[in-house]
Parts: C-alpha cells; structure tokens; sequence
C-alpha cells in the first residue's frame, strides 16, 4: 500500500471518527439539560415499577378502573414519550458506570452541546428577515449554477465541469446574487408592502444572471469546437495532398523507366508486323 492511498485511509478514517463524534454529542446533548444530570445516581428511576405501584396507577380510589376513561390519543402520546429516542438514550446512559459517564458521556455532551446551540443561532438567523432573504439568494444562486451545468452539459455534453464554472461565470452568478441580495434588503425595508414586485424582480434577475453566466461559456465553448473541426479539416487536407504528392511521385517515369518502355513498346509492334 503506497503512502497515498494510506494517507486516503486516514483521512476517511478522521471524518467516520468526526462524524461519530458529532452525532453521539447531538444525541446526549438533546438528552440532558445539564452534565450534571448524567453524573446522577438514578438508579431508582430506571427500576421497574413494582406491582403496587401499577396497580395504583390503573385503578382509582374508588376500585373503578380508570384506564377506560384515558382517551386512546393520551396512551398513545404516553407510549411514544416512554419509547422515544431521548428516554432510551437516557436510559442508556444511566446505566453505564459513573467513571464511563464522567470520561465519556460528558465530554459528548459538551460537544453536542455546543453544535446544538450553533445550529439554533444559525436556524434563528435564517427565521429572521435579513436571514430569510440571504438564504432565499444563496438557494437561487446554487440553482443558477445548476441551471449553468445542465445548460452548458445539454449543449456541449463533454465540456468538463471545471470549464463550465470557471472564474468568470462564478463571479458572475456569486457577485451579482450578491449585489441583488443586498438591494432586496434595501428596497424591502423601504417598500414593504410590494412583496409581488419583488417576486418579479427576484425571477428577472436570476433569468439575467444565467443568462449573462451561460452566454460566455456557450460562445467559448462553440468557438473551441470550431477550432477543433477548422483543425481536423487542415489536418485530414493536408494528408490528402500528401497522399496526392506521393502518388504523382509514383507516377513519374526516369529516363531508365521511358528508354525501356519505349524498346518494349517497339518489340512489340516488330513482332506484330512480324507475325502478319
């Protein structure tokens, strides 16, 4: 194995471990308030619940049987908040030794915790406004640059995709969704009530915006595929007047080559005249 494929190795094996990582962080995050609840001796809260205290739960004080009268919505909540994955991976939890959940269990916490409250802040900045309309333009500036590929692709199928976004039609979709971002938050703060106009302006500049990415790419590309064939065409002449010249020089007779033909050309006339 040479070192590259070795480094690979690695590398995928960090990002499977980060992953990891991050995933069983979100997971008891969300499961606990608090480190100190998972530093908890709450063993008594995993028990099973003894026979009295379930017939207790069932029955009222009056030996009727009240399971009847829960609606069938509330058992059902009640089932799914008893198997959900929060109390199962409290469950789980608690039931590892103390040192474990110290070592383990809340240093996880820690990491979920601080990718849970990241990704409030990022969810509460996208519900705001000025969020809103910037995620609204980073949807449409990823979808121009789809719309560009499958353009570019239907048109010219073996353009390569480093070629379709090349600097200039980056510039072109991530500069100017830039520039349309920023005057939508302008005119939006000072005419609020022309959400319909907007929706236009938004769908005419995303048209413009394609239009000016894909124009170059096309022209470029059509100009590469002219030089191409011009190419081929100069090429597959230029073997042809080879094969010409070859030919006519094989054509061409030496004095030698003439001197004999003519001889053999008058032996045969003597012999003819002969013959008759």
């Amino acid at each position: 194995m040479d070192k590259l494929s070795l480094d690979k190795m690695k590398n995928k094996g960090a990002a499977t471990a980060a992953a990891t990582i991050a995933a069983a962080g979100v997971l008891i995050g969300g499961s606990f308030e608090a480190p100190a609840d998972i530093l908890k001796d709450n063993d008594s809260a995993l028990a099973p619940p003894s026979i009295m205290e379930t017939l207790n739960a069932e029955v009222d004080p009056d030996g009727s049987d009240t399971g009847d009268e829960n609606p069938a919505a509330d058992e059902e909540e009640e089932e799914k908040k008893k198997g959900g994955v929060r109390q199962k991976t409290r469950e789980l939890v608690m039931r590892l030794p103390l040192a474990v959940r110290a070592c383990v269990a809340v240093p996880l916490w820690c990491v979920g915790w601080v990718l849970i409250s990241a990704f409030s802040l990022l969810w509460t900045g996208i519900l705001s406004p000025v969020g809103a309309a910037i995620a609204k333009w980073i949807v449409i500036a990823l979808m121009i640059l789809a719309a560009l590929a499958i353009t570019v692709k239907t048109a010219f199928p073996n353009t390569p995709l480093k070629k379709i976004f090349n600097k200039r039609s980056l510039l072109w979709v991530l500069g100017g969704s830039t520039l349309f971002c920023i005057a939508d938050l302008v005119l939006q703060r000072f005419y609020p009530d022309m959400p319909r106009l907007f929706d236009i302006a938004r769908a005419v500049a995303s048209a413009a915006l394609l239009a000016a990415a894909v124009i170059p790419v096309l022209k470029h590309e059509k100009k590469a595929r002219d030089k191409r064939r011009q190419e081929e065409e100069e090429a597959r002449e230029r073997e042809e007047a080879a094969a010409l010249a070859a030919a006519i020089e094989a054509a061409k007779e030496t004095p030698e080559q003439a001197r004999s033909r003519v001889e053999r050309e008058i032996l045969e006339l003597a012999d003819s005249v002969s013959v008759r």
